[in-house]
């Protein structure tokens, strides 16, 4: 029997699902949508030969054993239950790597623009009238992807079992249900909301999918991105889901240019994640 909070949560969660697919079929049936859809893309091609992507890539696991490292000589006993305690190490010593990704970003602009000035491309300043197509086209994608993550998911798990493979959830789902220190549930939180999405995003479509969308066919740069999205989390039952959302953020990153869309896309569909968990409804 559902508490009343939970029954709030599905209900959100099938408004945001109807919404989803409400999106979907203006942005595929109708006049607007389809002019939409006809749009040249905004995202530029990327001036960069394949050493100087392998180079990013050395410079964010290089970065990611020095974290560790650093990490490894500075820290001193953190305080709470051993298993937390234990939990919470391994976990800092993992996102060692995120953080790489996202240190890499500054670090290469700035080598960049000191070595390569035929790559360096200025940002702009922020203001609220740059902010708000970004908050908008956020929205956006994580509403197409909700009815597709959700639908596809539920119909993967469903194909896993008939086959015989395993179904389990992610292991930061079950982190999060048994912290018990508020350190690890709030370092779980920033991991899941903040450091993975940018890191992410950082990788996998600013890098990957990027560097291929003018160097091999389209659905070349859409499916390897996406497919790399999808096995690096590990899980059989999340791969499917994972794939689709990967497509989702990449779409929205080319149409808008802007790596702060899926970013901000991929943080409101792990914030979803998280509410549906600690309501206990996808628990």
């Amino acid at each position: 029997m559902l508490s009343v909070p939970q029954i709030v949560v599905v209900v959100f969660e099938y408004a945001l699902a109807l919404a989803g697919l409400g999106y979907l079929a203006w942005l595929l049936f109708s006049a607007r949508g389809r002019a939409v859809r006809a749009r040249p893309a905004a995202l530029p091609a990327w001036n960069v030969t394949i050493s100087d992507l392998l180079f990013l890539g050395w410079l964010i696991l290089l970065l990611g054993v020095l974290g560790q490292l650093l990490l490894r000589t500075i820290a001193g006993p953190l305080p709470g239950a051993q298993s937390d305690v234990h939990t919470l190490e391994l976990l800092l010593y993992g996102s060692m790597f995120h953080f790489g990704a996202v240190l890499t970003w500054p670090l290469a602009r700035a080598l960049s623009r000191r070595y390569r000035a035929d790559l360096f491309q200025p940002i702009a300043p922020p203001t609220l009238a740059a902010a708000l197509p970004v908050v908008h086209g956020s929205f956006l994608a994580f509403l197409a992807a909700m009815p597709l993550a959700s639908g596809l998911g539920l119909a993967w798990e469903q194909i896993l079992q008939a086959v015989g493979l395993p179904t389990e959830r992610q292991e930061l789902v079950d982190l999060i249900l048994q912290a018990k220190s508020a350190t690890l549930l709030a370092f779980l939180i920033t991991l899941a909301l903040v450091l993975a999405p940018i890191a992410e995003e950082l990788v996998f479509r600013a890098g990957i999918f990027r560097f291929l969308r003018t160097r091999a066919p389209r659905w070349v740069a859409y499916v390897v991105s996406a497919g790399l999205f999808a096995a690096l989390h590990g899980y059989w039952s999340s791969s499917l889901p994972l794939f689709v959302l990967g497509l989702v953020f990449a779409a929205s990153y080319e149409r808008t240019g802007r790596i702060a869309v899926p970013m901000l896309a991929h943080a409101l569909f792990n914030l979803n994640t998280l509410l549906l968990v600690l309501s206990g409804v996808g628990s």
